[in-house]
């Protein structure tokens, strides 16, 4: 049996990526879902599971899942990351242009991280040796914008590793209605199947 390592967003819990957790399984993976605090905190978590066949997460748990599979080459088979920001200082200067009080407080964060943000940003790391990625976002999400898909483009292109991105339509920054965790769940399958079956 393969083993994937399944990572949850900020203050979030395992409990919340089931629609990342099952297709996994389905597909036939011994998942691991470390409990996280932030992306430092996610990282050294997630070192202690490597090797892995899947690195997966959701937002932060995302950017998780690339960080480690793009500063540890060769540890890591494929990765998923789903509305996931790629650059974090680029992430926090979309944040600081929102009104939404609850945006607003998320870069209040980030900021707070200062030179953390370069040094936990997959786009710093991303280079030879970097394995398949999906990443899928949804069509309305207004968390994480559409340029961390252009980024991990640009880098995919540089350092030609496959990159398959899979927007949703209709969903926001986590699929809440069941067409869309349907489609998630295909895209998972679909992906691990090319790339990295158990």
């Amino acid at each position: 049996m393969g083993k994937a390592v399944a990572f949850h967003g900020y203050r979030s819990s395992p409990e919340n990526i089931g629609w990342l957790i099952a297709p996994l399984r389905e597909a036939g993976f011994n998942v691991v879902m470390p409990f996280i605090r932030d992306v430092d905190d996610g990282y050294e978590e997630g070192l202690k599971e490597l090797p892995a066949d899947v690195v997966a997460g959701h937002s932060m748990g995302g950017t998780v899942a690339l960080l480690l599979a793009a500063r540890n080459p060769g540890s890591v088979k494929c990765v998923i990351a789903v509305a996931s920001p790629v650059d974090r200082r680029l992430q926090l200067q979309y944040l600081l242009q929102s009104e939404d009080p609850y945006l607003k407080k998320l870069a209040n964060q980030l900021a707070s991280l200062g030179n953390k943000l370069e040094q936990t940003s997959p786009s710093r790391f991303i280079g030879n040796g970097m394995p398949p990625v999906l990443y899928i976002r949804g069509s309305e999400d207004r968390v994480v914008p559409r340029t961390h898909v252009d980024i991990l483009a640009g880098l995919s292109d540089r350092f030609n590793f496959p990159l398959e991105v899979v927007e949703i339509e209709g969903m926001a920054h986590s699929p809440q209605r069941e067409d869309h965790v349907a489609a998630v769940a295909d895209a998972v399958k679909k992906f691990v199947a090319k790339y990295c079956a158990p």
